[in-house]
């Protein structure tokens, strides 16, 4: 392991039985316009719809016109001035032969009816959920339009589009456009919106449910929150900031905002954080919060990524799921981009190192893969760490190749010249050598085209103070990356930035020096995708971590970590107590866990942190001591309670961890305790699953309810796999949840009986994975058979033991360390003289 917490293991593939690669579908025909007519039936979970859509024919000549419609009963399919078309109807394919000529529009109309599994979804009350509100939304991404309106479902085929819906008058319709009208008869309303640009199939879309209505302007542009009665402030805590997102995106893009409106809607256990539908996002609702929630959690991020999405997916979007990324790794990097311009440059910065963190951690624990790839199961599996976070980080480095100011003509560019149009990676390579004259077609192929990254491991020494010897070793098993390196010369005088052409393996660099630097940052911007090792004397690592930048600090803090000495302590310690960023502090916490001697502990007991985000890190820092005295002091928070959800959920997850079984009726008492999203008992579980208690085992197996939040029950089924060895009540509860409702469930489930190493799960794992829908919990299913596969293929060697003494090992030689050190500075002290 080193500072970025990689390993230089080789890279484990992504494709999984059933992959194969995937290209845009052929169209003959050019689907212009679809308007639809729904009523939907929420008693029996069943809709009516007609669907209308304006074709042309690309060529003279009859041809099979082949539709995307999957689930439905067509009753009837005709052509507007010709009459009734024959249809055939199997595998998802609507296929009739209308009368046309090339070149000429005409209009093909589908009457249906059906329960949509997929793309619509019912939310009503039920004998679990007595209170859930009664609702209807829409999901089209990435091809689940064909589940609910007959279509051409590809991210290439844009349409205008319009939505008639016809709902009980006590609810409302929102859906994309301009609201045409609306019409109340009978019990019931009929709401008409129109939208007029051409967007793709997959962002139609549609939400039913009794609403408040909230309005305000941001620049001219109506914005409109729909929320649940009485949760109205949490909406404007929620939903404050898009005016000034809205403003920031038309600014740096040059692009005023595309379409009609903006409205924001939160709806019931939605299967993702929030949808950019085209000028009408979904979100979920739990990112609505309350003021305690707001101490440390903010819904801003969420909005200005799937506000980001109105330009960068929708008014832009990819020609193929292939290059995804030019959706998804853009509102990731204007997500973080919005928090520059409003927090700063310290949180944009932590913010780009969080980004690295979770792609490094996917990489790792399941697949490295291209960016862009056309090798997958189903479009879903490629919405991963790779297409956001990656991608994020990807964009980044462009910005740092091209500097600001050709970066954000490039970007201006790249949005003019592709608006209302799809676009594939070579477009942005146009755009930025049209604008800049920067060819970036081997830097794209490089990061976008290629798994992987750098793994670096990077040494400083100097001999004489005249020169320094920069070493940089790429450690992974693959090819060699080739990128600039940026090292920064910290000296009494000023910093000095030198550029190292980085073009192989193994690499050493002579670079002239002013006099000895104080510290050297190797990437002190945090620009490049890498991991880094950094060696370099234990001073340099000290005062770096005092006056630093933060991506350096944070560097400082991971390298201090591996030195462990007595002194690195001290200055994490302090760190910890007193460095102005949030960041830093909790990177102090970490690393005094790295370290894990009584000292590093100490510090931790001892340092009041008052920054919640930073608080929580050291909660799971403590947890990583299996001693009492860290017990003790996560049992008194967790007793006590804390300002912040976050911080006693994740003083009962370290509370667990560290195992002592003396306070396990705390970690039981928090189980009832009542937080937003039930944070507070997730994070109890959590810590039940991680002490190991068997005592537990009817607790955890009760939350897995179908009454209980899904949130709750999720944790509890993972919990399930540490405490559950051989129960076979266990291994029932889990073959049976693999079944349940909730996706999550589902996907924990089967990560629990890897963690079981159940191998005779396998079959039923299999069958989930042939009748799952939803592409992420298919995927997650094919990764735990392959994981059983290679459990039953060694033999079903237990790994536990291994673990368990390996840790025991850390921890004897950290005691050891610590115990040598103290001796040296013992040894050091002058011996006092003798009286005469």
């Amino acid at each position: 392991m080193n500072e970025s917490g990689c390993s230089a293991s080789s890279l484990k593939a992504f494709p999984v039985s059933g992959s194969v690669r995937h290209y845009p579908p052929d169209r003959p025909f050019e689907l212009q316009h679809i308007a639809l007519e729904i009523r939907p039936d929420f008693e029996r979970r069943r809709i009516e719809g007609s669907a209308t859509l304006t074709l042309r024919a690309r060529r003279e000549g009859p041809s099979s016109l082949a539709l995307d419609l999957r689930d439905m009963t067509v009753r009837s399919v005709s052509q507007k001035g010709k009459g009734a078309l024959a249809f055939s109807h199997t595998d998802g394919r609507l296929v009739v032969e209308p009368s046309s000529r090339g070149g000429e529009a005409f209009d093909v109309v589908v009457a249906y009816e059906g329960s949509p599994r997929k793309g619509l979804y019912f939310r009503v009350p039920d004998k679990d959920k007595p209170d859930r509100p009664t609702q209807l939304w829409t999901q089209g991404e990435d091809e689940d339009s064909r589940f609910w309106f007959p279509c051409i479902d590809a991210p290439v085929q844009k349409v205008t589009s319009e939505v008639t819906a016809t709902v009980p008058a006590s609810m409302t319709a929102i859906s994309n456009g301009r609201l045409e009208g609306v019409v109340q008869e009978r019990g019931m309303k009929t709401f008409h919106w129109v939208q007029d640009e051409p967007h793709s199939v997959y962002l139609v879309s549609l939400v039913a449910g009794e609403y408040v209505e909230m309005k305000e302007d941001a620049g001219g542009v109506p914005l409109y929150y729909y929320v649940y009665r009485g949760r109205e402030e949490d909406a404007k805590r929620s939903f404050g900031e898009t005016p000034a997102i809205m403003k920031f995106f038309v600014e740096r893009t040059g692009m005023p905002y595309p379409w009609a409106k903006y409205s924001q809607t939160v709806v019931n256990e939605f299967i993702f954080g929030g949808m950019e539908n085209t000028s009408c996002t979904t979100l979920t609702d739990t990112t609505l919060h309350d003021e305690r929630a707001h101490l440390d959690m903010s819904s801003t991020p969420l909005v200005a990524h799937e506000l980001a999405h109105q330009w960068f997916g929708d008014l832009l979007t990819c020609r193929h799921w292939s290059h995804a990324w030019l959706n998804e790794g853009f509102a990731t990097y204007f997500d973080a981009l919005y928090t520059e311009e409003s927090k700063g440059r310290d949180e944009f910065v932590y913010t780009m190192m969080g980004n690295l963190d979770a792609y490094v951690e996917e990489m790792e624990r399941h697949y490295a893969r291209p960016i862009v790839t056309n090798v997958y199961e189903t479009a879903t599996e490629l919405f991963d760490r790779h297409l956001y976070q990656k991608g994020s980080l990807v964009l980044n480095m462009v910005r740092a190749r091209l500097g600001d100011e050709d970066f954000w003509r490039s970007m201006r560019a790249y949005v003019k010249d592709n608006a209302f149009g799809s676009v594939e990676t070579s477009d942005l390579a146009r755009a930025v050598e049209k604008t800049t004259g920067a060819s970036l077609d081997g830097f794209f192929e490089q990061w976008v085209g290629r798994p992987g990254h750098p793994v670096l491991s990077v040494t400083y020494s100097s001999e004489d103070g005249s020169v320094a010897v920069v070493r940089v070793q790429q450690k992974q098993e693959e090819e060699a990356f080739r990128f600039q390196l940026k090292v920064l010369l910290r000296y009494d005088s000023g910093p000095e930035t030198r550029l190292l052409d980085v073009t192989e393996k193994d690499q050493s660099f002579v670079v002239p020096l002013r006099s000895k630097p104080l510290f050297v940052t190797v990437d002190p911007e945090f620009e490049l995708l890498k991991t880094l090792e950094f060696q370099r004397p234990r001073e340099m690592m000290l005062r770096q971590l005092e006056s630093d930048g933060v991506a350096g600090r944070v560097q400082a803090a991971r390298g201090l970590a591996r030195d462990g000495g007595l002194d690195a302590v001290d200055a994490l310690k302090k760190a910890l107590g007193g460095d102005p960023f949030w960041g830093v502090r909790a990177a102090a916490a970490k690393a005094l866990a790295d370290i894990g001697t009584d000292a590093a502990l100490q510090a931790l007991l001892d340092v009041k942190v008052e920054h919640p985000k930073a608080r929580r890190a050291v909660m799971a820092s403590l947890g990583r001591f299996r001693k009492e005295e860290a017990a003790a002091a996560l049992s008194a928070v967790l007793k006590k309670g804390d300002g912040s959800y976050f911080v006693e959920a994740e003083s009962a997850r370290g509370l667990g961890r560290t195992k002592v079984a003396a306070h396990y009726d705390v970690l039981v008492g928090a189980l009832s305790r009542p937080s937003w999203q039930e944070v507070v008992q997730v994070g109890a579980i959590d810590g039940l699953a991680a002490m190991g208690d068997e005592r537990a085992l009817p607790l955890v197996k009760a939350r897995t309810a179908r009454s209980l939040p899904p949130q709750v029950r999720q944790a509890a089924a993972a919990a399930l796999g540490k405490l559950g060895a051989g129960k076979q009540d266990v291994y029932e509860l889990l073959v049976d949840l693999l079944k349940d409702p909730w996706f999550r469930v589902r996907s924990s489930a089967a990560d629990a009986l890897v963690e079981l190493k159940e191998v005779r799960a396998i079959p039923a794992i299999d069958g989930a994975a042939a009748a799952e829908l939803d592409g992420r919990v298919k995927r997650a299913l094919r990764e735990a058979v392959n994981a059983l596969r290679s459990v039953a293929s060694s033999g079903g060697q237990e790994l536990r033991q291994v673990r368990d003494e390996l840790e025991k090992l850390k921890e004897e030689n950290r005691a050891l360390k610590e115990r040598v050190e103290k001796l040296e500075k013992l040894s050091r002290k002058p011996a006092r003289a003798k009286r005469a």
